[in-house]
């Protein structure tokens, strides 16, 4: 007997059917494509040990699970909401699927959008993302005319690069790379939609496109092999750049849409499919496309030879540089996917609605959301923000260890609008500990392996570059306190916001930039932080807080 599931996102609803009996929810997402990005995030890979995949159930049954009483309130439990992971179809059902916003944020590090009319032709960048995506359309000069950001609906496949790795292994290789097409497609749709009445003529062309992001997610975009890249000696398909066309990039799969009462297949109508479309070169298996492109745009492909500079681009995995233009180290850590709100127990990425900034004033708890929305969960500066605030007030020891008044309970942050709690838990700390330990281990471990390396005279750090949407909203102060830079580089810290997006714009619009990433490959010499002896000591070292 086969089962009628509606589901209702975005003022839109969708209608699914399964004729499978005891089908989870996320399961039948899966199977079907579910044709919004990002809807229904599995941090756990769909193990019911996250808590995120929260739906709410309108009409029809679904039984509480152990899971569901274990990361959902009395309340919540009694208003309908399941976790999709373990809520089984059994019946017909009306589902609403809990989302944050996306698609509408600015990227954050980035310059306003132009009020200019929109030229007869354009360019689209994009930095695909482990968590969110984010595109711009700009003209040929590099103005840009509109950006656009989604989550990243491979993240029902687990929430980290390996997790998915391991998903592609294990025979979902073809589904994981339907996920990214049709969210690269969304977005190039969102953001031809957004200036197809401002370009003359109510027409426009883009000539071309480019795409940066880790070697795991370019991988799984091309459908290779992810085999080598998750065991020793970790060998990538392809680090060199690709010149693909249109369909090879996006394939004949259906765009999702967001107007129902236009033609599914307006794309191909309206826009030139045959623009080139470039994948940019990577140094690495865990060095990809990404930093290439963020060592190029934040600038510090220019300190001069007789400096150090060090990059950092903080996300599920922290990549981090050490040196000059003369010649630099890297190395790529697990932090985890605390950094953008996964591994938390109200974490959410950086969209509008998350508190990104936690204080006390007078001993009373203030908080402050992404675009000034009612809360709706944490992402991860706002965790460490928080942990910074606490450790203020002394209500958290340096090894972590919540007051007592706190220890069961957490912090209590805000409310959403449904009156469920925002709390930051001990464990949540725990998870952040070990995300600041890696980062901070791996950027002294960096340190001294670039001074063997190089032997410079000096190694004394100059310029900071925190790139990626975490470190956008962190204060220098926050960072000081956590432990996840030295006091002294206080002054040193630029926050440079996207520079994965913005390298891959400077690929479209400055004419040195393809050559210029190739001679940074060139001076790159990797480090594994997982076989070495002295970031193992430092982890350890770096749990406690200053």
């Amino acid at each position: 007997m086969s089962s009628n599931v509606t589901w209702m996102i975005h003022g839109c609803t969708y209608q699914t059917k399964t004729d499978q009996t005891d089908e989870s929810l996320l399961d039948l997402t899966r199977r079907n494509g579910f044709p919004v990005p990002g809807a229904i995030p599995a941090v756990c890979g769909a193990a019911g040990r996250c808590g995120k995949c929260r739906v709410r159930i309108v009409e029809g049954y679904c039984g509480i699970t152990a899971a569901d009483r274990k990361y959902l309130s009395g309340e919540e439990l009694d208003l309908g909401y399941r976790l999709a992971c373990q809520a089984r179809v059994t019946g017909d059902l009306t589902v609403r699927i809990v989302t944050e916003e996306t698609g509408q944020m600015q990227v954050r590090g980035w310059s306003e959008e132009s009020e200019a009319q929109c030229p007869s032709s354009c360019v689209i960048a994009v930095d695909l993302g482990s968590t969110t995506l984010a595109a711009v359309l700009a003209a040929a000069d590099g103005t840009v005319l509109k950006q656009r950001t989604a989550v990243n609906s491979q993240s029902m496949y687990g929430a980290d690069v390996i997790s998915r790795i391991q998903a592609s292994v294990n025979g979902c290789a073809a589904e994981l790379r339907t996920c990214i097409r049709s969210d690269l497609r969304w977005l190039w749709e969102g953001l031809c939609d957004s200036v197809r009445d401002d370009a003359k003529d109510g027409s426009f062309r883009i000539t071309k496109a480019a795409v940066a992001a880790n070697t795991a997610m370019l991988h799984m975009l091309r459908g290779y092999s992810c085999g080598k890249l998750g065991q020793a000696p970790f060998e990538p398909v392809n680090l060199d750049v690709e010149c693909l066309d249109f369909e090879e990039v996006f394939g004949g799969s259906k765009p999702p849409v967001q107007d129902l009462s236009k033609p599914a297949d307006r794309l191909e109508q309206t826009d030139d499919g045959d623009c080139p479309v470039y994948l940019l070169p990577g140094m690495s298996a865990f060095v990809g496309a990404d930093i290439t492109a963020g060592l190029y745009s934040s600038g510090f492909w220019q300190t001069p030879e007789q400096e150090v500079s060090l990059f950092l681009d903080l996300g599920t995995n922290g990549e981090m540089a050490a040196g000059n233009r003369n010649g630099f180290v890297s190395a790529s850590t697990a932090a985890g996917p605390v950094f953008e709100g996964g591994g938390l127990s109200c974490g959410m990425p950086g969209v509008s609605g998350a508190i990104s900034r936690v204080t006390y004033l007078y001993h009373r708890l203030r908080i402050q959301t992404i675009g000034q929305k009612k809360p709706l969960g944490i992402c991860g500066t706002g965790a460490l923000e928080a942990v910074a605030a606490m450790r203020r007030e002394g209500l958290l020891d340096k090894s972590g260890l919540l007051a007592p008044e706190l220890f069961e309970s957490g912090l209590v942050l805000a409310q959403r609008e449904d009156g469920s709690d925002i709390r930051l838990t001990q464990g949540d700390i725990r998870n952040i500990q070990m995300a600041k330990a890696a980062i901070r281990a791996g950027i002294d471990t960096l340190l001294l392996r670039y001074q063997e390396a190089m032997r410079p005279q000096r190694l004394k750090v100059g310029r900071v570059y925190l790139a990626g949407g975490f470190g956008y909203y962190l204060s220098p102060d926050t960072a000081i306190c956590m432990g996840l830079f030295p006091p002294e580089w206080k002054d040193n810290i630029i926050i440079c916001g996207n520079t994965s997006l913005k390298g891959a714009l400077a690929f479209l619009t400055e004419e040195d930039c393809a050559g210029t990433l190739e001679q940074i490959r060139k001076k790159n010499k990797e480090v594994c932080l997982a076989q070495d002896e002295y970031f193992q000591e430092a982890y350890i070292r770096q749990m406690e807080f200053p």
